[in-house]
This record gives C-alpha cells, structure tokens and sequence, in this order.
C-alpha cells in the first residue's frame, strides 16, 4: 500500500507593528524558471483605518501546505526575496 502523499510544508513568523493584522502565503504566478525553487507570495493586511487595535508589535504565524510529488530544493518568498532551503521530515 502506497504512503501518504509528500507534502510540502512552509511555515513562518511575520511581525507588524500592531495587532489586527492578518498574512498568509499563496503561490505566485506564474512559477519562476527554475522548477527546483518553489515561489509563494507573502500578503500582509492591516487592520480597517476605523478598527481599534492594541498598539503592540505583533507575530502572526503563516502556513502553506501543498500536496506534491515535485522534489523542491528552496522555497521562495516573495516581495522580500526570502530563500529557504526545503528539508525533509522522516
């Protein structure tokens, strides 16, 4: 019986200035021209303008999670040109 599907993880902290904001990862399109160097997109949001918010720096925890038989070497986040080596779990 075949194992579960290799699943690439990615996970990360993004500190903004005050609480109320939000980030995720998504994948960027289209993917660069190595095929070994996974891109995502980072995207931050603020809070509204109107929306009262603790004014403390704050860490939001990111995660991206894809199902995929692709060997990955690095994974790049984009706009900050993040490169992170991809490891394997046993």
């Amino acid at each position: 019986m075949p194992g579960p599907e290799p699943t690439l993880h990615v996970t990360g902290d993004v500190t903004v200035p005050t609480a109320g904001y939000s980030a995720k990862l998504s994948p960027h399109t289209p993917q660069g021209i190595n095929p070994q160097i996974y891109l995502l997109d980072l995207t931050i949001n603020a809070p509204a303008p109107d929306q009262v918010v603790p004014q403390v720096v704050t860490t939001i925890k990111v995660l991206y999670e894809k199902k995929t038989q692709a060997s990955y070497t690095q994974v790049m986040i984009l706009p900050a040109n993040i490169t992170v080596d991809v490891g394997t779990a046993s």
